[in-house]
C-alpha cells in the first residue's frame, strides 16, 4: 500500500481525536483504553484510494486492519484461483479487512474506490507496539472476526443455491428477565441442525440486544447501521452485517446503540423482512418486551408467535394482556401462538397447572429451572445446547425448535 502518512496535518490533536473516535466505535477495539486507543490512532497510515483504483491486500503479509475514513468502497475476497466469494459494500467509519494468516490460506481482499477514499490502515508491527499487552485480547477478536468472514462465505454459497420464502417466527415475552433471549439464541442454534446456514435470528430486543453476546458473537453492524446506506446498496450492507456461528445459525442485530432505536420503525423492519425471506429457511426474531412498531410490523408477518412465560404472579397479568392484544387487536389465530413456560427460579410460586388456568391455554413446551448453566456458557464463550446438550435449557430448545417445525410444517 502507498501511504501519504507522516505529515504534520496527521498527527493534529483533531486527526488524531476523528481517529480514536472511529476506534472506539469498532467492537475489536471498543473496550481498550484511552491510552491504547491514542498510541493505535498515532500509527494509523493514510492511504489515498482514487475512484476506480484498486488494493489487494494478502493474508500473509501486508496490512492487518484498514478503517474506510471518507467514501465509499467495495471489498472483495477472492480464494487463490481468483474467484470471489464475498463482496462488501464499505461505509465511512467500516472496519474493512482483517486478514489472519494461517497455513494453507490463499485468501485475497481487493478494495475498489466506488469514489475517492481515504483508508487509515494498521499493519502487524503497529498494533503490537500500540497494544503491549492489551494485544493478545485484540489478536483473539480479529481471528474471530475472520472466522465470521469465511463462515459467511459458506453461508452465500448455502443460501444461493436454495432460494426459498423463510416463515418467520417471533419469539415475545411480557416480561424482562424471563430467559426469552437465551431460548431465543439456542433454538435458532437447534433449528441450524437441520438448515445449517440458512437459519437467522434477528435481535430486535430494544434497547439492549443481546443475541450476538450470547452466542460469543463480534457484531459488526446492524440493520440500523445498514439504513444509512443507500437505497441501492441497502441490501448488500445488511447482508454483510449478519455475523454466523459455528452453530450455522447468523445473527443480524437491529441497533448495537441505545440512540439508533429510533431508526427501527414498522417500514424499515418491513424492507428488512421483504429481503432477508428470500435466502433463508427460517427466520427468528428476538422481540424483547417491545409492542413497538418494528414489533407490530414482525408480528403482523410471523407465521408462529412464541410468547415465553415466567411463572412469576407479576408475569400473569401482562401475559394475559398480551394474548388478548395478540387476538383480539392483531388477530394472530390461535395455532399460530406456542407458549412456553420458563422456569427461571428452583422453586416457582405457580405451578404450570395453575399458570394454565389463568391464561387459559396449554403450555407447548416447558423448560425446567437449569441453574446457572445458561450464563456459564455464556462466559465460557458458548451455547448451552453445545456445551451441555443434556441441560434442561438444551432440552426445551431442541423441543421448541420441534414444536416451531411442526407448526411450520417444516421437512427435516
Amino acid at each position: 500500500m502507498a501511504a501519504n502518512a507522516g505529515s504534520a496535518g496527521d498527527q493534529a490533536p483533531s486527526a488524531l481525536q476523528l481517529r480514536v473516535r472511529m476506534l472506539e466505535m469498532s467492537p475489536v477495539f471498543a473496550d481498550l483504553s484511552d491510552g491504547a486507543l491514542r498510541a493505535l490512532a498515532r500509527r494509523m497510515r493514510v492511504v489515498g484510494l482514487p475512484s476506480a483504483d484498486k488494493l489487494k491486500l494478502g493474508t500473509q503479509h501486508g496490512d492487518v486492519v484498514v478503517f474506510l475514513a471518507s467514501g465509499l468502497v467495495e471489498q472483495s475476497l477472492t480464494d487463490a484461483a481468483g474467484r470471489v466469494l464475498l463482496t462488501r459494500r464499505r461505509l465511512p467509519g467500516d472496519l474493512l479487512i482483517v486478514p489472519v494468516h494461517r497455513s494453507g490460506d490463499r485468501y485475497v481482499t481487493s478494495i475498489d474506490g466506488i469514489s475517492n477514499a481515504v483508508l487509515l490502515a494498521l499493519d502487524r508491527d503497529s498494533i503490537i507496539q500500540g497494544l503491549g499487552p492489551e494485544v493478545e485480547k485484540v489478536a483473539t477478536a480479529l481471528e474471530q472476526l475472520w472466522t465470521q468472514e469465511l463462515a459467511a462465505v459458506e453461508a452465500a454459497e448455502v443460501q444461493l443455491s436454495s432460494r426459498t420464502s423463510a416463515p418467520i417466527v417471533a419469539f415475545f415475552s411480557a416480561k424482562g428477565g424471563s430467559g426469552l433471549t437465551t431460548l431465543a439464541v439456542n433454538t435458532s442454534a437447534a433449528l441450524a441442525r437441520t438448515y445449517p446456514r440458512q437459519v437467522l435470528l434477528i435481535d430486535l430486543s430494544a434497547p439492549f440486544g443481546h443475541a450476538a453476546l450470547f452466542s460469543d458473537l463480534i457484531a459488526t453492524g446492524s440493520i440500523a447501521s445498514a439504513a444509512k446506506a443507500s437505497p441501492d446498496d441497502f441490501d448488500k450492507v445488511l447482508r454483510q452485517h449478519i455475523v454466523y456461528h459455528r452453530s450455522g445459525m447468523g445473527v443480524l442485530p437491529g441497533t448495537l446503540r441505545p440512540e439508533e432505536v429510533d431508526l427501527m420503525t414498522g417500514e424499515l423492519t418491513g424492507r428488512v423482512l421483504d429481503i432477508v425471506v428470500s435466502w433463508q429457511r427460517v427466520i427468528l426474531v428476538d422481540l424483547g418486551t417491545s409492542l413497538g412498531e418494528a414489533a407490530l410490523a414482525v408480528i403482523e408477518r410471523a407465521e408462529c408467535l412464541v410468547v415465553v412465560v415466567p411463572p412469576e404472579i407479576a408475569a400473569m397479568t401482562d401475559a394475559r394482556r398480551s394474548l388478548a392484544v395478540f387476538r383480539d387487536i392483531m388477530n394472530v389465530p390461535d395455532n399460530r401462538i406456542e407458549l412456553v413456560l420458563n422456569q427461571r427460579v428452583p422453586h416457582p410460586p405457580l405451578e404450570r397447572a395453575a399458570i394454565e388456568g389463568i391464561l387459559g391455554r396449554k403450555m407447548s413446551v416447558t423448560v425446567g429451572f437449569d441453574d446457572s448453566r445458561p450464563e456459564d456458557a455464556t462466559l465460557a464463550g458458548g451455547l448451552v445446547l453445545q456445551r451441555d446438550a443434556s441441560s434442561l435449557v438444551s432440552r426445551g430448545a431442541t423441543e421448541l425448535a420441534r414444536v416451531i417445525m411442526a407448526n411450520l410444517k417444516l421437512s427435516g
